[in-house]
């Protein structure tokens, strides 16, 4: 992408201020500061502008001037990115859609603006009586438009897919300026190519989403949750297989944590885990009902304890212990820059008969480093493993290639993938 000089980028800001107002240019310095990078934590550059646009027109007129002018774009949502997506490059203008925040809902869909987050969008669907099949760990700061870009995943995918699967319709902003807008709650459109899947993972490389339509479906009040100690690592497939038995399409996640993840986030942290094996499993299943949710679960871990495959289990009491239990698995993550001099993660899938030895043959080659400290965990139900691998002391570059290395080639070797939906 061509930089432009500073005397350029002046003009574009003058013809920007003319089109849109002063208003919607912020040059401040604490402004700046926040939107040069990440939480990927690549470095970023202090941009010269934030834009903040408020709707479609706006952000069209900002990239039409910016491609009159050459000038590159940096977009930017909640900046929960972890591949470095949304930092800053040199000369680039940051463009913030979090004033793009409207939310509709009709016709069991929700028209919700690029801006808005993932935390705000489910209240707004749970107070209409309805729920979004989207949740991750950063719900409060990541925005409907960068899940839409990076088609992320989450708690719940084994339950509702993909964000991709929640799409309805699109409005984009192509790099010219041109809007195509295709905001349909229409389950069934067959008029032509459905463009929006070009879109939806495209990581901003065809357009900048700021509005989409999404799917919702009738809120089910009842919840039941546990957490489960696995008699044996080979007992995580026989115990996934009868979760999906027993509950069928009311299974809405299952999450795995091997002991490393658990024994480093209890030492180096707040979080706590009541209780310990080889490997934990966070079970959570949907109903009508609390009461119709608990009996599935009680039922599950009642036949799994007989058949020998679980340990031992905590079923949540209230919807508080449940997000109590849920804490380490959910916050944890967001602490390895606070708890590591560095750490390095990745985001794999690896067919579910193989998760196993995939954590074994990775741990192999990085546990034999003193200071390293490999963990294991993830939303195994839908075959994705998340690897972190901290560090006491700054990685070198060697270091660095050499765990990127321990971590792809099995993964690859067994059949994954080495990107599952933090994307490239």
């Amino acid at each position: 992408m061509t930089t432009t000089t500073n005397e350029g980028q002046g003009r574009v800001l003058a013809a920007l201020s003319d089109a849109l107002g002063a208003d919607r240019i912020a040059t401040d310095a604490e402004v700046l500061a926040r939107h040069r990078q990440d939480w990927s934590g690549e470095p970023g550059e202090t941009p010269a502008a934030v834009i903040r646009p408020r709707n479609a027109e706006e952000v069209s007129s900002f990239l039409r001037l910016c491609h009159e002018h050459s000038q590159p774009v940096a977009v930017q949502g909640g900046l929960t990115g972890l591949c470095g997506a949304a930092c800053v490059k040199p000369g680039e203008l940051a463009l913030s859609l979090s004033r793009l925040n409207a939310i509709d809902i009709a016709d069991g869909a929700m028209i919700v603006g690029a801006g808005v987050t993932v935390e705000e969008a489910q209240k707004a669907a749970r107070d209409a009586g309805f729920e979004l099949g989207i949740d991750f760990g950063a719900r409060g700061t990541a925005t409907i438009g960068g899940a839409i870009g990076t088609n992320a995943g989450g708690l719940h995918v084994i339950e509702s897919g993909m964000t991709r699967a929640q799409v309805l319709g699109l409005e984009v902003v192509l790099a010219d300026g041109r809007v195509i807008s295709e905001l349909t709650p229409m389950v069934k459109v067959n008029t032509g190519f459905d463009l929006k899947h070009l879109f939806i993972g495209s990581e901003g490389t065809l357009s900048v989403v700021t509005r989409a339509c999404l799917a919702l479906r009738p809120l089910r009040e009842g919840l039941s949750m546990a957490v489960i100690a696995l008699a044996a690592e080979d007992a995580l497939v026989p115990v996934l297989t009868a979760a999906k038995r027993t509950f069928g399409p009311d299974l809405s996640a299952f999450e795995a944590m091997w002991p490393e993840f658990v024994h480093t986030m209890r030492a180096r942290t707040h979080f706590t885990m009541p209780i310990d094996g080889p490997l934990l499993a966070i079970i959570e299943v949907r109903d009508g009902t609390n009461e119709g949710a608990q009996r599935k679960m009680e039922a599950l871990l009642s036949a799994e304890m007989e058949r020998g495959t679980v340990a031992d289990g905590i079923i949540a009491q209230s919807h508080s212990q449940a997000r109590s239990l849920w804490a380490m698995r959910d916050e944890g993550p967001a602490t390895y820059h606070q708890v590591f001099a560095d750490n390095i993660g990745f985001d794999v899938s690896v067919p579910l008969s193989r998760m196993v030895e995939a954590v074994h043959k990775i741990a192999a080659h990085t546990r034999s480093r003193a200071g390293f400290h490999p963990m294991f965990y993830g939303h195994i139900g839908d075959q994705n493993l998340h690897v972190v691998v901290g560090a006491d002391e700054k990685f070198t570059k060697a270091q660095s290639d050499a765990i990127k290395d321990s971590v792809y080639e099995p993964v690859v070797a067994l059949g994954g993938t080495i990107s599952a939906e933090h994307g490239i």
